[in-house]
């Protein structure tokens, strides 16, 4: 899995590109892009991911699926090699489909049953819990994943036919619907168009494998601490605090916890997994670093 970071907010000068592996969670390589490498910071992360594939293939590391957040030149790069399979990360599709869900579902009293409805007011966070179980359900099919996106309509119309038979829906005889059951045309076109025009819909070959890129972006935190957006860094300085930030990461990846804390929010059921309660970080890798500085001197 991959991801960029800039340094900066806006038109940064340094860019971070970093590989993570799938199983051990850790950094493969990380890539520093400057300026002048490019002058186009749009274009750093492409570039960074090149370099990647290069240093990989030079160590005789196979790639087989590439996730990502949706970056199109990487797209267009993954699938020109053939053998790699590409992956998108649903979260950041997934959140953008609440985007059009939140205009259709208010607005305007003028506007009412016409470019929004009522019926879809309480069904924002559902819909979006919808997209997120039928990724991981498409038995990593792209007619699966659209028909069973296309059939959310069909469940907010209380017709649980071709609803999955493990749902409460299909299982409970006294089921009953808790969201507005829709029941006018427009609240069902409005419903259906959003479904339709999602990224996911459209594209679903690049979502089956419900691959996310969660460790990078806990990656790109942990590199906040070594390099602060609000500072400018010469590049050097910079190259030394991401191998640091790098170090830091793979010592403590996925290290032992103490006991899960589980919050049981009513209103966030995807938050009731838990929450982990990590042992305290080590920095073994400075010692390291000291021994390797002072060996060098003799």
């Amino acid at each position: 899995m991959t991801d960029a970071r800039h340094g900066w907010r806006i038109n940064a000068k340094d860019s971070n590109v970093v590989a993570i592996g799938e199983k051990i969670h850790k950094v493969l390589k990380c890539e520093h892009i400057t300026k002048s490498n490019d002058s186009v910071s749009q274009r750093h992360e492409k570039l960074g991911t090149q370099r990647i594939y290069h240093y990989l293939e030079g160590q005789d590391v196979q790639v087989n699926v590439h996730s990502h957040d949706r970056n199109l030149s990487i797209n267009k790069l993954v699938k020109d090699k053939g053998i790699i399979t590409n992956q998108n990360d649903p979260w950041h599709a997934i959140k953008k489909v609440k985007v059009p869900m939140k205009r259709v579902s208010a607005g305007p009293k003028y506007l009412k049953e016409k470019s929004w409805s009522a019926q879809l007011e309480d069904k924002v966070e559902s819909v979006a819990t919808h997209f997120h179980w039928a990724v991981r359900n498409c038995e990593e099919n792209p007619k699966e994943l659209k028909d069973v996106l296309l059939n959310i309509v069909e469940h907010y119309k209380n017709n649980h036919q071709k609803c999955h038979p493990d749902s409460r829906c299909k299982r409970d005889t006294n089921y009953e619907p808790k969201r507005i059951v829709l029941s006018i045309t427009i609240a069902e076109k409005l419903l259906l168009g959003v479904i339709r025009k999602s990224t996911i819909y459209t594209h679903p070959e690049d979502y089956v494998l419900a691959k996310d890129t969660c460790y990078v972006e806990s990656f790109n935190n942990t590199m906040n601490i070594f390099q602060d957006k609000r500072i400018t860094f010469r590049d050097d300085n910079y190259q030394a605090r991401s191998q640091l930030a790098v170090c830091h990461w793979n010592e403590n990846v996925d290290r032992d916890f103490t006991s899960i804390w589980n919050p049981n929010r009513r209103n966030a059921p995807r938050s009731n997994i838990g929450k982990k309660n990590y042992k305290p970080p080590t920095y073994h890798y400075r010692e390291s670093i000291w021994a390797r500085q002072i060996n060098s001197f003799y």
